[in-house]
Protein backbone atom coordinates (compact mmCIF):
# COMPACT_ATOMS: atom_id res chain seq x y z
CA UNK A 1 0.00 0.00 0.00
CA UNK A 2 2.94 2.39 0.47
CA UNK A 3 3.48 1.87 -3.20
CA UNK A 4 0.11 3.61 -4.31
CA UNK A 5 0.99 7.28 -3.68
CA UNK A 6 3.97 6.51 -5.68
CA UNK A 7 1.95 4.84 -8.56
CA UNK A 8 -0.72 7.80 -8.81
CA UNK A 9 2.11 10.08 -8.73
CA UNK A 10 3.76 8.09 -11.59
CA UNK A 11 0.36 7.74 -13.55
CA UNK A 12 -0.55 11.72 -13.45
CA UNK A 13 2.91 13.02 -14.47
CA UNK A 14 2.93 10.56 -17.34
CA UNK A 15 -0.66 11.21 -18.14
CA UNK A 16 -0.04 14.76 -18.50
CA UNK A 17 2.95 14.36 -21.51
CA UNK A 18 0.44 12.65 -23.67
CA UNK A 19 -2.05 15.83 -23.62
CA UNK A 20 -1.75 17.59 -26.87
CA UNK A 21 -1.61 21.27 -27.63
CA UNK A 22 0.02 24.69 -26.32
CA UNK A 23 1.77 24.20 -22.81
CA UNK A 24 3.38 27.44 -21.71
CA UNK A 25 2.01 31.04 -22.35
CA UNK A 26 3.93 31.72 -25.45
CA UNK A 27 2.23 28.83 -27.03
CA UNK A 28 -0.99 29.99 -25.64
CA UNK A 29 -0.74 33.09 -27.65
CA UNK A 30 0.76 31.52 -30.57
CA UNK A 31 -2.24 29.10 -30.65
CA UNK A 32 -4.58 32.15 -30.35
CA UNK A 33 -3.36 34.16 -32.84
CA UNK A 34 -2.97 31.37 -35.39
CA UNK A 35 -6.82 30.78 -35.24
CA UNK A 36 -8.09 34.58 -34.83
CA UNK A 37 -5.98 35.10 -38.31
CA UNK A 38 -7.30 32.39 -39.86
CA UNK A 39 -10.87 33.80 -38.90
CA UNK A 40 -10.43 37.08 -39.96
CA UNK A 41 -8.73 35.71 -43.13
CA UNK A 42 -11.78 34.50 -43.98
CA UNK A 43 -14.40 37.47 -42.72
CA UNK A 44 -11.36 39.52 -45.02
CA UNK A 45 -12.55 37.68 -48.50
CA UNK A 46 -14.20 40.18 -50.55
CA UNK A 47 -17.77 38.80 -51.47
CA UNK A 48 -17.50 39.86 -55.15
CA UNK A 49 -14.12 37.35 -55.18
CA UNK A 50 -15.72 35.85 -58.48
CA UNK A 51 -17.85 38.83 -59.84
CA UNK A 52 -15.13 40.03 -62.65
CA UNK A 53 -14.40 36.11 -63.50
CA UNK A 54 -14.24 35.73 -67.67
CA UNK A 55 -16.49 33.62 -68.87
CA UNK A 56 -13.55 31.15 -70.86
CA UNK A 57 -12.57 30.81 -67.08
CA UNK A 58 -15.58 29.16 -66.35
CA UNK A 59 -16.37 27.21 -69.20
CA UNK A 60 -15.20 23.73 -68.54
CA UNK A 61 -12.45 22.34 -70.98
CA UNK A 62 -14.26 20.40 -73.42
CA UNK A 63 -16.75 23.64 -73.39
CA UNK A 64 -13.93 26.15 -73.94
CA UNK A 65 -15.10 26.97 -77.98
CA UNK A 66 -18.51 27.96 -76.54
CA UNK A 67 -17.33 31.37 -75.47
CA UNK A 68 -16.02 32.10 -79.50
CA UNK A 69 -19.53 30.93 -81.08
CA UNK A 70 -21.13 34.36 -82.16
CA UNK A 71 -22.13 32.45 -85.21
CA UNK A 72 -25.03 30.45 -83.13
CA UNK A 73 -28.01 32.78 -82.26
CA UNK A 74 -28.58 34.20 -79.30
CA UNK A 75 -25.79 31.78 -78.18
CA UNK A 76 -24.23 34.19 -76.25
CA UNK A 77 -26.50 35.67 -74.95
CA UNK A 78 -27.53 32.73 -72.99
CA UNK A 79 -23.67 32.45 -72.04
CA UNK A 80 -23.62 35.53 -70.13
CA UNK A 81 -26.72 34.86 -68.43
CA UNK A 82 -25.38 31.98 -67.38
CA UNK A 83 -22.26 33.59 -66.26
CA UNK A 84 -23.81 35.99 -64.51
CA UNK A 85 -26.13 32.88 -62.71
CA UNK A 86 -22.79 31.33 -61.74
CA UNK A 87 -20.98 34.74 -60.27
CA UNK A 88 -24.00 35.38 -57.95
CA UNK A 89 -24.24 31.36 -56.88
CA UNK A 90 -20.42 31.80 -56.04
CA UNK A 91 -20.83 35.21 -54.00
CA UNK A 92 -23.60 33.33 -51.81
CA UNK A 93 -21.00 30.67 -51.35
CA UNK A 94 -17.96 33.22 -50.47
CA UNK A 95 -20.19 34.72 -47.73
CA UNK A 96 -21.57 31.75 -46.19
CA UNK A 97 -17.86 30.47 -45.52
CA UNK A 98 -16.49 32.80 -42.98
CA UNK A 99 -19.16 30.91 -40.63
CA UNK A 100 -17.82 27.23 -41.75
CA UNK A 101 -14.37 28.70 -40.46
CA UNK A 102 -15.69 30.02 -37.15
CA UNK A 103 -17.01 26.63 -36.27
CA UNK A 104 -14.10 24.53 -37.74
CA UNK A 105 -11.18 26.64 -36.91
CA UNK A 106 -11.32 25.69 -32.90
CA UNK A 107 -11.10 22.15 -33.92
CA UNK A 108 -7.26 22.61 -35.17
CA UNK A 109 -5.28 20.76 -32.96
CA UNK A 110 -2.17 23.44 -33.22
CA UNK A 111 0.89 21.71 -32.59
CA UNK A 112 3.95 23.41 -31.50
CA UNK A 113 2.25 26.55 -32.57
CA UNK A 114 5.39 28.90 -32.42
CA UNK A 115 6.87 26.77 -34.85
CA UNK A 116 3.81 26.28 -37.20
CA UNK A 117 4.13 30.43 -37.20
CA UNK A 118 7.88 30.01 -38.11
CA UNK A 119 7.06 27.87 -41.06
CA UNK A 120 5.14 31.04 -43.22
CA UNK A 121 3.08 33.51 -43.89
CA UNK A 122 0.25 31.58 -44.58
CA UNK A 123 1.14 28.45 -41.91
CA UNK A 124 -2.67 28.96 -40.28
CA UNK A 125 -4.20 28.86 -44.07
CA UNK A 126 -1.99 25.43 -44.69
CA UNK A 127 -2.93 23.93 -41.30
CA UNK A 128 -6.63 24.57 -41.60
CA UNK A 129 -6.29 22.88 -44.98
CA UNK A 130 -4.99 19.77 -43.98
CA UNK A 131 -6.89 19.16 -41.40
CA UNK A 132 -10.35 20.83 -41.72
CA UNK A 133 -9.98 20.78 -45.74
CA UNK A 134 -12.02 17.71 -46.38
CA UNK A 135 -15.14 19.08 -44.30
CA UNK A 136 -15.04 22.42 -45.37
CA UNK A 137 -14.70 20.90 -49.17
CA UNK A 138 -17.63 18.69 -48.41
CA UNK A 139 -19.78 21.66 -46.89
CA UNK A 140 -18.62 23.87 -50.09
CA UNK A 141 -20.02 21.64 -52.92
CA UNK A 142 -22.95 21.06 -51.05
CA UNK A 143 -23.67 25.03 -51.19
CA UNK A 144 -22.14 25.06 -54.34
CA UNK A 145 -24.87 22.49 -55.63
CA UNK A 146 -27.90 24.34 -54.26
CA UNK A 147 -26.61 27.34 -55.39
CA UNK A 148 -26.48 26.71 -58.88
CA UNK A 149 -29.29 24.97 -59.63
CA UNK A 150 -30.40 27.55 -61.58
CA UNK A 151 -27.87 28.17 -63.60
CA UNK A 152 -28.05 24.48 -64.42
CA UNK A 153 -31.43 24.97 -66.25
CA UNK A 154 -29.40 27.40 -68.11
CA UNK A 155 -26.49 25.64 -69.42
CA UNK A 156 -29.47 22.46 -70.45
CA UNK A 157 -30.79 25.26 -72.50
CA UNK A 158 -27.25 26.19 -74.16
CA UNK A 159 -25.94 22.49 -74.64
CA UNK A 160 -29.62 22.07 -76.56
CA UNK A 161 -28.83 25.11 -78.88
CA UNK A 162 -25.36 24.24 -79.46
CA UNK A 163 -26.60 20.79 -80.43
CA UNK A 164 -29.34 21.59 -82.88
CA UNK A 165 -26.63 24.07 -84.84
CA UNK A 166 -24.24 21.23 -84.89
CA UNK A 167 -26.81 18.55 -86.07
CA UNK A 168 -28.13 21.80 -88.69
CA UNK A 169 -24.30 22.54 -89.85
CA UNK A 170 -23.99 18.84 -90.79
CA UNK A 171 -27.39 18.44 -92.60
CA UNK A 172 -26.14 21.27 -95.11
CA UNK A 173 -22.66 19.25 -95.63
CA UNK A 174 -20.27 21.87 -93.65
CA UNK A 175 -17.57 20.37 -91.05
CA UNK A 176 -20.06 18.89 -88.22
CA UNK A 177 -18.73 20.36 -84.56
CA UNK A 178 -18.07 17.97 -81.97
CA UNK A 179 -20.64 16.93 -79.51
CA UNK A 180 -20.59 18.21 -76.17
CA UNK A 181 -22.00 17.07 -73.64
CA UNK A 182 -20.25 17.87 -70.30
CA UNK A 183 -21.24 19.11 -67.00
CA UNK A 184 -19.41 22.27 -65.61
CA UNK A 185 -20.23 21.36 -61.99
CA UNK A 186 -16.92 19.40 -61.05
CA UNK A 187 -15.25 22.71 -63.27
CA UNK A 188 -16.83 25.39 -61.03
CA UNK A 189 -16.30 23.78 -57.46
CA UNK A 190 -12.30 23.14 -58.33
CA UNK A 191 -12.55 26.51 -59.42
CA UNK A 192 -14.09 28.43 -56.56
CA UNK A 193 -12.26 26.21 -54.25
CA UNK A 194 -8.73 26.62 -55.58
CA UNK A 195 -9.24 30.78 -56.00
CA UNK A 196 -11.13 30.62 -51.97
CA UNK A 197 -8.45 29.25 -50.82
CA UNK A 198 -5.48 31.00 -52.54
CA UNK A 199 -7.11 34.22 -51.63
CA UNK A 200 -7.46 33.02 -48.04
CA UNK A 201 -4.11 32.77 -47.73
CA UNK A 202 -2.64 35.91 -49.79
CA UNK A 203 -4.89 37.62 -46.91
CA UNK A 204 -3.47 35.61 -44.25
CA UNK A 205 -0.20 37.15 -45.16
CA UNK A 206 -1.12 40.68 -45.57
CA UNK A 207 -2.61 40.36 -41.94
CA UNK A 208 0.41 38.99 -40.65
CA UNK A 209 2.90 40.92 -42.38
CA UNK A 210 1.20 44.67 -42.12
CA UNK A 211 2.46 46.40 -38.78
CA UNK A 212 0.77 46.79 -35.61
CA UNK A 213 2.13 49.47 -32.88
CA UNK A 214 4.05 47.88 -30.32
CA UNK A 215 2.02 46.95 -27.24
CA UNK A 216 -1.67 47.50 -29.01
CA UNK A 217 -3.03 44.48 -27.30
CA UNK A 218 -3.67 43.14 -30.92
CA UNK A 219 -2.83 39.26 -31.12
CA UNK A 220 -1.63 40.14 -34.67
CA UNK A 221 1.77 41.41 -32.94
CA UNK A 222 2.85 37.45 -32.05
CA UNK A 223 3.65 37.42 -35.68
CA UNK A 224 5.28 40.35 -35.41
CA UNK A 225 7.35 39.23 -32.45
CA UNK A 226 7.97 35.81 -34.06
CA UNK A 227 9.64 37.26 -37.24
CA UNK A 228 12.46 39.07 -35.15
CA UNK A 229 13.15 35.94 -33.87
Amino acid sequence: MKCLPFLLLFLLLTGCRTVQGPTTADAVSASYALEEVLKLSSHSVDANLFASTALPSLLPPEAGEFSRMVQIPLFLDHLTVWQEQVRTAFRQVVVAIPALVETNAPLVIWDDPEKIILQGNRSATDTFIRQQGDTLDAVVRKLLSDSLQQSEITWALILDRYDIWRKGTALWGREELKPVDVQPFDHLHALFVSQYLAQLGLLEEQLRTTPVPKGSGSFLEVFQQEARL
